[in-house]
């Protein structure tokens, strides 16, 4: 593996891992939070704010992590009922998809931020924060998921290349 490739593999364990932390951190503030209002010692109101923000970012960050495991959510009974041929073609055919999805989520989530940014829109809750602090995660997570996306169709048509010269000699 390259430099490049193993600074991208590290990258996308960070972020995979700083999810889970923040899935944690998160779990117990929100028990904490909920606990102070049941013994009524108060509340903590920016917890809850602060977990619907953090919902996005965990859910762009881990997703090039999770895809580059292969832990996402596949549908492998339908891959598997067709010939091994097929069901890479299925794959292949997957994958483009999720390619041309991710690439239109970085094209708007892009200019989401760059909109927020421009505009200096702020959101007004319990915190007042800069809008583009929230919606950062999306063309950052998307342009990942492009790049995994990207990758995963290199390596079928690698190894479908291998295959079929391995295939062409017996």
């Amino acid at each position: 593996m390259s430099n490049v490739g193993i600074w991208y593999a590290r990258l996308l364990t960070f972020l995979g891992g700083l999810s889970g932390v923040l899935i944690a951190i998160f779990a117990v503030l929100i028990g904490y939070d909920v606990a102070m209002r049941n013994l009524q010692l108060g509340s903590l109101p920016w917890i809850v704010e602060l977990s619907e923000y953090s919902l996005l970012a965990i859910t762009f960050l881990a997703a090039p992590w999770v895809l580059a495991c292969n832990g996402h959510v596949r549908v492998d009974v339908l891959l598997t009922a067709w010939p091994p041929r097929i069901g890479r073609a299925i794959a292949f055919v997957i994958d483009a998809f999720g390619l041309v999805i991710s690439a239109i989520f970085l094209y708007y989530g892009a200019g989401a931020v760059s909109a927020a940014i421009s505009n200096k829109a702020l959101l007004f809750k319990q915190l007042v924060i800069p809008e583009w602090w929230t919606l950062a995660p999306v063309p950052i997570g998307a342009a990942l998921l492009t790049i995994e996306f990207a990758l995963r169709l290199v390596r079928q048509y690698r190894s479908e290349r291998v295959g079929a010269g391995s295939s062409d000699k017996t």
